[in-house]
């Protein structure tokens, strides 16, 4: 006891700086330990949301096109790793798409509805962005270190011998672990790299599959077209030809000549229908609105719809009062109606109820106000599948020589050209509805002008005639000088021009397309040269005319009879040239 004791009496202070060491030394190992357990969360956190973010990269295709199984693999994908214990994936709305739940608690509906975690897991969310919107959210939970590691670990505190070497040892095991934990994320991640890669390219392989079915559908939709224009026009051109090859036979008798010679302008006039009606239904028809009151063009219409249905179908007016007028092509209109109303007649083979019904529509998109022409029949009615192409030209389900299939095409095109829309409802069994919806116009009603008489003797004058077309421009010269007039003609518009540099006219009756300058420009040229010289267009179809109009121009349209071509020639010639005998 004495060594001891002259050893207290020598350092009386060891004891206490013994302690304060012990002290200082469990001080400093839990200080390691907490500051090694915070790394080790911070570096599992920041696992955690690299995990979410390549989730949520490796969902985001499958999120934008709505493929739950492609989201559902992907996220099960991650519970391969033992320490995921859920993971989810939320669309733009909030709504659960996908997930995925190692334990019995279920991942919550919503993305709102999600508590984040805290204790024993760790728990991440990242955002779903395509073309910088956010598309949806993807939600990742860790399980932490089991907490018989952790008190394994904290045991050892009592044992300052040898606390460095277990904190080493335990740090080294830690980041031995991590780095294993890094690779098999990376590992996992390429996997998720490549299958997203394939993924795209899928997605690329389908985007090209859709426009080539598209491409399909619209090459089957012209061959339709091609082959109904085909089929009409043969038909047409086959009575014009024999009729031709008959009128050139020698001898022929003068009852048989005029019987021929009227079936060709009998079946001229159904071709020339015939285009309008594909005009129509392009929406490149030429048009000649007028601002008119629909009740009352649709009460006007009553007895032609009545001759022209039988006396097996009934008609009935149920007209709205104090309605908008609108502004249409009168002829077009009455078109429109006659062709659904013949339909109507064709679905009621047994007799029925004709209905034509007015009344004011909902705005158009644009705003406008607009009114509503219904005609509703009682007939047999439309299947769903036939529906949705009834507004398909040449596209008929009548027998053969009953129809064109062009009615309802043109009904589709004059509503849209006037600026509205035309609508469809049909029930089988019960009847069809067909309602145009057309736009209202604030202008006031126009006269329409009466039919002038015929002139006894018409005006004469000299006329440039100007079309780059042989065929039609030689017929066309020899039109108006058979109808009495001097004529000169052009092959261009840069003829023309040369021309009426050199002599005087009095009016200048020209094609609208032209190579080089077109007949509009012509016109404009002319009228700088000669600004009182009228000018007549003349046009089978013209874009620029469709859409924007003649500037003020009279249009004599193609084909055009011998009476048309004097009329517009007398008309502009009227104010121009004194009556000569």
């Amino acid at each position: 006891m004495r060594p001891l004791t002259r050893l207290a009496d020598r350092w009386p202070n060891v004891p206490i700086a013994g302690g304060l060491l012990a002290v200082l030394l469990l001080v400093a190992g839990l200080l390691v330990i907490f500051q090694s357990a915070a790394n080790y969360v911070a570096l599992k956190r920041q696992q955690t949301e690299v995990q979410a973010q390549i989730l949520a990269a490796s969902v985001t295709a499958a999120l934008d096109f709505g493929d739950v199984a492609t989201a559902e693999e992907a996220v099960r994908a991650f519970g391969a790793n033992r320490e995921v214990s859920a993971a989810g994936v939320y669309d733009s709305r909030g709504r659960r798409f996908a997930g995925f739940v190692r334990k019995a608690r279920p991942l919550p509906d919503r993305i709102e509805g999600i508590t984040r975690s805290g204790g024993n897991v760790l728990d991440a969310t990242a955002p779903v962005v395509r073309g910088g919107a956010r598309i949806g959210t993807v939600y990742l939970q860790v399980e932490r270190e089991p907490l018989s590691r952790r008190a394994a670990r904290y045991s050892v505190i009592g044992l300052l011998a040898v606390m460095a070497a277990l904190v080493v040892l335990v740090l080294g095991v830690a980041h031995t672990a991590l780095r294993r934990a890094n690779r098999e994320l990376e590992a996992r991640a390429s996997d998720l790299g490549l299958a997203y890669g394939e993924l795209q390219v899928q997605v690329e392989e389908r985007a090209k599959a859709e426009e080539q079915l598209r491409q399909a559908q619209k090459m089957q939709a012209l061959g339709q077209l091609t082959g109904g224009i085909a089929h009409d026009f043969n038909n047409l051109l086959t009575v014009i030809q024999g009729s031709a090859d008959i009128l050139k036979r020698p001898g022929l008798e003068e009852a048989k000549r005029i019987r021929f010679a009227e079936a060709i302008v009998q079946t001229a006039a159904r071709a020339a229908a015939l285009t309008g009606q594909l005009l129509a239904f392009a929406r490149r028809q030429p048009l000649k609105p007028q601002v008119l009151d629909i009740n009352a063009r649709i009460l006007g219409m009553t007895e032609l719809l009545d001759r022209t249905l039988g006396e097996r179908i009934g008609i009935v007016t149920r007209l709205s009062p104090g309605l908008c007028r609108v502004k249409v092509d009168p002829a077009q209109l009455e078109a429109a109606l006659l062709n659904i109303a013949v339909n109507a007649r064709d679905a009621m083979p047994d007799g029925g109820t004709l209905t034509l019904s007015t009344g004011e529509a909902p705005p158009l998109e644009d705003g406008r106000a607009a009114i509503a022409v219904a005609v509703a029949d009682t007939g047999t009615g439309i299947d769903p599948e036939v529906l949705q192409r009834v507004f398909e030209p040449f596209f008929t389900t009548k027998s053969v020589g009953k129809g064109t299939g062009l009615g309802l095409s043109q009904v589709y095109g004059f509503a849209a050209q006037t600026g509205g829309e035309v609508k469809v409802a049909s029930t089988p069994g019960e009847g069809t509805v067909v309602t145009m919806i057309l736009p209202c116009s604030d202008a006031p009603p126009e006269e329409e002008a009466a039919p002038a008489a015929a002139s006894a003797a018409r005006r004469r004058g000299r006329i440039l005639v100007v079309d780059d077309n042989e065929d039609v421009g030689a017929l066309a010269e020899a039109l108006c000088a058979e109808l009495g007039h001097s004529v000169v003609r052009a092959r261009s518009a840069e003829e023309a021009l040369d021309l009426s540099a050199s002599g005087r006219f009095d009016a200048v009756f020209t094609d609208v397309v032209m190579p080089g300058m077109s007949g509009i420009e012509l016109a404009e040229r002319l009228r700088e040269r000669a600004p009182g010289l009228p000018v007549v267009l003349t046009t089978g179809f013209s874009d620029r005319l469709a859409e924007g109009g003649a500037g003020g121009l009279p249009v004599l349209y193609k084909p055009y009879r011998a009476d048309a071509l004097a009329e517009a020639l007398e008309a502009v010639l009227a104010p121009q040239r004194p009556e000569e005998g």
